[in-house]
């Protein structure tokens, strides 16, 4: 029983760890997080965040900080950003 105690006790600081965290290169998408999406299915705040949370999938799949540069990034970023767009609209098109 104490073994489990302990086990317990150093497992719940890292409970928390994906329940809403930044990407961990920070994404130019503002409100994208690695977490589930809160909204209810098929509204339209379910589909910008289902958006914004695949464009930034797309940008920090695509991106490498150490050697990319400034122009390369900002391409990544549109591309990124169209992804993302279309994202919703199939979003949008499934709820109804």
């Amino acid at each position: 029983m104490r073994a489990f105690a302990l086990l317990l006790a150093a497992a719940l600081p890292l409970a928390g760890c994906n329940a809403s965290t930044p990407y961990p290169n920070g994404s130019p998408f503002v409100g994208a997080r690695v977490s589930a999406n809160p909204y209810r299915p098929g509204t339209p705040q379910f589909c910008r965040q289902y958006a914004r949370q695949t464009a930034a999938n797309n940008y920090e799949g695509r991106i490498d900080r150490g050697e990319d540069g400034f122009g390369v990034r900002a391409l990544t970023r549109q591309s990124a950003a169209r992804s993302g767009e279309r994202a919703y609209r199939r979003c949008l098109g499934r709820g109804r």
